[in-house]
């Protein structure tokens, strides 16, 4: 692993920046940020990314990218998310890669160049009302009836599914297997008869949704990884999603801005920045995003030469989203009220505070953290499973 980029890789960057300055206008830069969760706003930006080539950059070449590695693909997410770009991370990240690995070459043809186009964007329906974090406890069925399966079941917190084209969806197509190997994966067009959606709105004012499956039918070519395959497929597609989540890049920016403020606004007293309370917190922040870039380095030279372990993946989740609290806080700490106005004279026109109030999501997207720690310990530190049941520990 590589402790600073190369010189390559910032020209690179260098390039992305340049062309994200053209494509994201002050006009689509306003008219995604009041919908980043999607909408035709999000969709018309992406297909611009698309088209100025950016989406693709660490994809294989033989599925339509430009071949570079994870580190590159990386680079384009904090240059992305600098620039107030919405990002399809889902879509790009974490069901693309999947769809490399396990997907049949009808499907890879079919949904790959169309993800890279971004005519097509996939929300992930795993989560149940009882299995959040128990995940292997999906009681979604799909029965087979002869060339298509028949879906009945109910999923929530499937963000992104009312602006989706397809459902990335786990079933349960063998209901006397145990319970981790009768999953399997299906992609449900969100055309389908039978699919719905219902709105759930939630404190830091993003929505996500609850879907609805009555009797839904795809045929048998919409099974990704064979029948009672599909546990694999779901990890391997939250390993992406987990390596994702805790990307520091929105916030830089937010450092730099808060910064420039602290040090160019006069008090009765001398600057913002003057006081020494202000510059150890600024410190503070600027060390904890430094540090987790390095852990970001380190997971995407582990997925350039395939060998990012799932404790590797946990770890990575877990800290950057729980630093990325962190640092809101410090950093709206410094800001104090000016960090709440959104104000078109406000420093930061409430973005600070939005993302505060966003940071928990990603605690729990991709895996509860909670949960991830016991990952981290089993998995990467090689510890025995905890008690599930606490009195059997006492």
């Amino acid at each position: 692993m590589d402790l600073e980029y190369t010189p390559e890789q910032e020209r690179l960057r260098a390039g992305m920046r340049a062309t994200l300055e053209k494509v994201m206008t002050p006009e689509r830069v306003a008219a995604v940020s009041e919908h980043m969760e999607g909408g035709p706003a999000v969709r018309e930006c992406v297909r611009a990314l698309a088209a100025a080539n950016l989406l693709g950059v660490g994809w294989p070449k033989e599925y339509g990218g430009q071949g570079f590695s994870a580190i590159e693909q990386f680079i384009f997410s904090e240059e992305a998310r600098r620039a107030s770009a919405p990002i399809p991370l889902v879509t790009l990240n974490t069901v693309g890669p999947t769809l490399m690995h396990y997907g049949t070459e009808e499907q890879k043809q079919a949904f790959l160049p169309a993800i890279l186009d971004g005519s097509v964007e996939f929300a992930i329906g795993y989560s149940e009302p009882a299995a959040g974090s128990d995940l292997a406890s999906v009681r979604t069925t799909a029965v087979r009836d002869g060339d298509e399966y028949v879906i009945n079941g109910q999923k929530m917190f499937t963000s992104g599914a009312a602006y989706a084209d397809y459902i990335w969806l786990a079933v349960r197509t063998d209901p006397d297997a145990k319970k981790h190997k009768g999953i399997s994966i299906l992609i449900v067009p969100t055309s389908s008869p039978g699919f719905s959606w219902q709105p759930l709105h939630t404190m830091p004012g993003v929505s996500t949704f609850y879907t609805f499956y009555d009797d839904v039918r795809v045929p048998v070519s919409a099974l990704v990884g064979g029948e009672n395959q599909g546990w694999q497929l779901i990890t391997t597609q939250l390993n992406f999603e987990r390596a994702a989540l805790g990307n520091l890049g929105a916030l830089e920016p937010l450092f730099e801005k808060t910064l420039d403020w602290a040090t160019t606004t006069e008090l009765d007293d001398g600057r913002v920045i003057d006081q020494p309370w202000v510059r150890l917190a600024l410190a503070r922040v600027e060390a904890q995003v430094a540090a987790y870039k390095l852990v970001n380095l380190r997971v995407n030279a582990a997925m350039t030469k395939g060998v990012l372990s799932m404790g590797e993946a946990s770890a990575a989740k877990v800290f950057g989203t729980e630093l990325t609290g962190q640092v809101a806080r410090q950093l709206l700490e410094v800001l104090d009220g000016n960090g709440v106005r959104r104000g078109a004279d406000a420093p930061l026109r409430g973005a600070l505070e939005s993302a505060y109030r966003q940071a928990v999501i990603n605690t729990f997207g991709g895996g509860a953290n909670e949960i991830q720690r016991d990952i981290i310990a089993m998995a990467g530190l090689g510890m025995p499973r905890a008690p599930r049941d606490l009195r059997a520990a006492t």
